[in-house]
């Protein structure tokens, strides 16, 4: 195990010793500076985020926090924990409509950064307080990480989760390992509460990673008992009094119907086949860290090669049986999406963490050989083509253009990654992770400040809520057809009518006072030909248009409120 060092080890005045003095202020920082940009200004996304944000929105509305709805429509795919949290921010931050997205996507933001924090006390409970700190920060700035921190769904919270139970296995296993007592009962209910949240969040998923790295541990170590040390049924009951309670609720409100749905098509569905066209072949999650743990994965060349010269270290074999079974089953199972292995990602940071501080610190470096300078190489240009692709292809494509300033912005970034390569290949690895931690940080609040939120052609939802807004209808007198994705509804009002064809909008409109229906330009001839047969015709308020980037479809949507003709 590495020596461990701390701030007094560096010149008093040195950007480490200020980092090291006050490790857990810097991530929160660090956090906040890439996690909190774009949480108000970019719209609700589509599908999941909205969906997730219109149920718990229903729930403030009705007062049921028991049964999980999207308008009339019940939703048992995922369990109530998430829903709860944005209940709790949403309800209290804000005021009716409760529409402001920024107060549901603050559970997501507070997780990342406990995550982070988590992976820290992982660091220096495995290493040392610089590979905590390092690792953290590699955490804090990848692509995912900062995404799911940002959207209003249970990834980030079971992320969080995870990084928690993974924090209390470890302290188990290396005391376990080490010959030290029992760690105290504390660990063992602090153990069982993260695994009761991670599951009243996203069911049994959390016991996927938790029990394939106990598994593995006890198989490559050859011991069960430290199993034993962490009092499983002592857990168990925690985990029981989390969730029990509600899933009596939800059985007794639904009939069962929440399990059937929950567990027989949603989880053991997506195990089994490819649901929603999420399909991927083997070998997608290692093409996803090109971009997922951008820009961690520089150091995953070295990472790699740490991690078989110490795999009989007790931290390298932890981290290993974090990674590799869950990985392997992840890249074959026939349903895929990118955010799946998120919760490996902290065991990876973790590596390339130990990976740097090892190659500074040994004669033997880990930092200077033909993989890591051959990875390196690609690391930049894959670097310029997502600055590229972010600051000027899609602003291009999907927004108003690009302009000057945007090429003003990738200077810093583009400047930040290149000098993270040379510290790399000069073996200066903790300038070589600060460089390229601010490269991650520096993207993502251009990319979630001044990209996304000007994207204008994604945006159909928002501009067709604020011209429905404009017309003065109540939610109750609005339909839409031809589009139906739910941030419409979380937009406009959960008594908007979404039809399902443009008969049924002109039925609605006829009979509905001062009401307007917005028409996908597909549907418009069968709309007015309904609405003459009825001896109506309707006059057009507005229109707007743009791409569903939900099924890639180039969308035009009217306006429309009548106007009587004849007798």
């Amino acid at each position: 195990m590495p020596t461990r060092r701390s701030a007094a080890s560096y010149d008093s005045s040195s950007p480490w010793s200020l980092a090291l003095a006050h490790p857990r202020v810097v991530l929160v920082v660090l956090c906040l500076l890439m996690f909190v940009p774009g949480i108000a200004s970019v719209p609700p996304l589509d599908r999941d985020e909205s969906r997730f944000t219109q149920a718990t929105k229903q729930m403030i509305e009705t007062g049921d926090f028991i049964e999980i709805r999207f308008q009339d429509e019940a939703r048992n795919k995922k369990p109530i924990g998430i829903y709860w949290m944005q209940a709790v921010t949403a309800g209290w931050l804000t005021a009716e409509p409760h529409n402001d997205i920024w107060a549901y996507r603050l559970p997501s933001v507070l997780a990342g950064i406990l995550a982070v924090l988590f992976v820290f006390g992982l660091g220096r409970k495995l290493f040392d307080d610089e590979v905590g700190l390092i690792s953290a920060g590699i955490l804090a700035s990848s692509l995912l990480v900062i995404g799911e921190s940002h959207i209003a769904k249970t990834d980030a919270v079971l992320f969080a989760c995870v990084a928690a139970a993974q924090l209390l296995v470890a302290e188990f296993f290396l005391a376990a390992r080490q010959g030290a007592p029992q760690p105290k009962v504390r660990y063992s209910a602090l153990l069982g509460l993260a695994i009761g949240i991670g599951i009243l969040v996203k069911g049994p998923m959390i016991l996927f990673f938790i029990g394939l790295t106990v598994l593995a541990l006890s198989m490559w170590e050859g011991r069960w008992g430290w199993i034993g040390s962490m009092r499983p049924i002592f857990g168990l009951g925690i985990v029981i009094l989390i969730n029990v309670p509600w899933l009596v609720a939800i059985g007794l409100v639904t009939k069962g119907e929440y399990f059937a749905e929950a567990l027989g098509k949603d989880f053991f569905g997506k195990a089994m086949s490819s649901q929603e066209t999420h399909w991927g072949p083997p070998g997608y999650y290692l093409l996803s860290l090109l971009v997922g743990f951008w820009p961690g994965w520089l150091f995953l060349a070295p990472g790699i090669v740490y991690a078989i010269a110490r795999a009989r270290e007790g931290a390298v074999r932890f981290l290993l049986a974090w990674i590799v079974p869950a990985w392997i089953i992840l890249e074959l199972a026939p349903t895929k999406l990118p955010h799946y292995p998120l919760p490996i990602y902290p065991a990876l940071a973790l590596l390339c963490g130990a990976a740097v501080m090892a190659g500074v610190r040994e004669s033997r470096s880990f930092l200077d050989n033909t993989p890591v300078k051959i990875g390196a190489a690609f690391w930049l240009m894959i670097t310029i083509a997502l600055v590229g692709a972010a600051l000027f292809y899609v602003p291009s494509a999907y927004g108003s253009g690009e302009s000057v300033i945007l090429w003003f912005l990738a200077i810093p970034v583009l400047g930040a990654a290149g000098i993270a390569v040379l510290f790399l290949l000069r073996g200066e690895g903790e300038n070589a992770s600060a460089a390229a931690i601010a490269a991650g940080a520096l993207f993502a609040a251009i990319t979630f400040a001044a990209i996304m939120p000007r994207l204008d052609q994604l945006t159909i939802s928002a501009k067709a809520a604020g011209l429905i807004a404009r017309s003065g209808a109540q939610p109750s007198a609005v339909t839409i057809a031809g589009f139906h994705e739910p941030s419409i509804v979380f937009q406009v009002g959960t008594a908007m009518k979404l039809s399902q064809s443009p008969e049924e909008a002109a039925d609605f409109l006829t009979k509905t006072p001062n009401g307007v229906a917005m028409i996908e330009s597909r549907l418009e001839q069968a709309f007015q030909q309904s609405l003459a047969k009825l001896n109506f015709v309707a006059e057009p308020l507005g229109n707007v248009k743009g791409l569903n980037y939900s099924n890639g479809k180039q969308v035009s949507l009217t306006l429309y409120r009548l106007r009587k003709t004849g007798p």
